[in-house]
């Protein structure tokens, strides 16, 4: 009897702590739907409206929910251009590599192209990164494990094969096609390939639709939110002269109280099926509210540690971030790496400098003579070395690798120019043309 009631305890409280865990990933509105539901199916819990304003501040400035401004929309922009590249530095963090290895795995994440395509040399890669070929190996084969499948292919060849191997690893026709064929799949010749493969044009016409179905560019697999678009931030980072404070978003969350009609009936009287019905549901009841407070807790204690990385941020805003994994976090706070993973999960955090999902503070960096910069930071570079070129010699994207790894930055013309891109910036032949066309224009006033 003794060791049924243990075992049932240590079920019990396994789904207790997965629900803490559920809880944690979700983001404020995902949370308040959560707790409206189950209000909806324990009678003990009754909820008020949470008062709109930040937990530990009262802020008038602050606009709980708001239209972003242009310059933030902008930002936001880049930031979401940026996500499947933070996205896949999360997922490599869950990889035990070693310390060589992983820095290979972060520089080959930065030099993915916009299809997500690593097409440098690998050899010239482990030169530029001063590690060894096998290193650079071992890291690529990393990253194409990474999600969406496709990252980290050579070319389009290799993409199409590596999504064929992990959702259609039945499919030899299909394969077949991509790997002799494909030249002239693009171009309709299923007659051809039928005659060549010995199959039916009904095989083909099958295969056909399957090589059509996979995504030529993984990188690019998530479409742009068009029109007007709003942001609940979940936290706010609220600075003073020489300091700051991180403060939690409760407008969206219902305060959750006790029924205590029911909890009155736990000491009455009241027969045992009734007490036993109330029992269970007060406590589901106060491990809810339990756990909504410790989520509470993490993500400001979580918050905290990112920012007490990113001090520079505070003074400077993105061009500071610093290079920041969820393993450098865990460590800190002595925690698990899932742990963070789930309380950044979908959380925004108002800043002064804009609002920005908390991901958006982590990833690798690029290597230096003095150690590795932030990919925020390359790029606030390159800004600058264009808006001070000579507008009727405008560098060029090689121009600009050269003279970023005079400052001891290496960085691939590839990488330049998708930086660039990211920012708005045309390239070097656009921007002269602009110029001399405005010169042109000017002069014939």
């Amino acid at each position: 009897m003794e060791l049924k009631t243990q075992v049932k305890q240590k079920i019990t409280l396994s789904a207790h702590m997965q629900q803490c865990l559920e809880i944690l990933a979700m983001d404020n509105t995902e949370l308040g739907e959560f707790i409206t539901e189950q209000s909806m199916e324990n009678p003990i819990i009754e909820l008020s409206e949470a008062p709109a304003s930040w937990q530990g501040e009262s802020l008038a400035a602050v606009h709980i929910e708001r239209r972003l401004s242009e310059e933030e929309e902008r930002g936001q922009e880049i930031a979401d251009r940026e996500s499947p590249n933070r996205d896949l530095y999360f997922q490599l963090s869950e990889y035990r590599l070693p310390s060589e290895v992983r820095r290979a795995a972060e520089y080959i994440i930065e030099s993915l192209d916009e299809r997500g395509y690593f097409a440098d040399n690998v050899k010239e890669s482990a030169a530029v990164l001063k590690t060894s070929v096998n290193n650079v190996k071992k890291a690529l084969e990393t990253v194409k494990k990474l999600e969406p499948k496709g990252i980290g292919a050579a070319g389009l060849e290799e993409c199409l094969l590596m999504q064929l191997e992990s959702e259609y690893p039945w499919e030899t026709t299909a394969k077949e096609i991509v790997e002799k064929y494909l030249d002239d799949f693009s171009k309709g010749k299923l007659d051809k390939i039928g005659k060549s493969l010995g199959k039916t044009q009904e095989q083909i016409k099958k295969a056909g639709e399957i090589i059509r179905s996979l995504n030529p560019k993984p990188l690019r697999s998530r479409e742009p939110v068009n029109g007007t678009r709003y942001i609940i931030a979940d936290l706010a980072l609220v600075t003073y002269e020489d300091c700051y404070d991180v403060v939690l978003n409760q407008a969206y969350l219902p305060e959750i109280h006790f029924n205590s009609d029911y909890v009155e009936l736990l000491k009455t009287g009241a027969d045992e099926e009734t007490r036993r019905y109330v029992r269970e549901r007060y406590e589901r009841a106060k491990w809810l509210k339990s756990c909504v407070e410790k989520r509470q807790d993490t993500l400001l204690a979580v918050t905290g540690a990112i920012f007490k990385e990113q001090r520079e941020f505070l003074l400077a805003g993105p061009p500071e971030i610093r290079p920041l994994t969820l393993k450098h976090v865990a460590e800190e706070m002595g925690v698990n790496i899932s742990t963070i993973s789930r309380a950044v999960k979908g959380k925004y955090i108002q800043t002064k400098w804009g609002t920005y999902p908390l991901k958006y503070f982590f990833g690798g960096g690029i290597p230096t003579e003095g150690g590795s910069v932030s990919t925020a930071h390359i790029r606030a570079v390159i800004a600058r070395m264009i808006a001070k070129e000579d507008r009727e010699h405008p560098f060029s994207d090689s121009r600009i690798e050269k003279l970023l790894k005079e400052r001891g930055m290496s960085v691939s013309r590839r990488t330049v120019a998708a930086y660039r891109e990211q920012m708005g910036l045309p390239s070097s032949p656009a921007r002269k043309a602009e110029h001399l066309y405005r010169k042109k224009e000017k002069s014939g006033r």
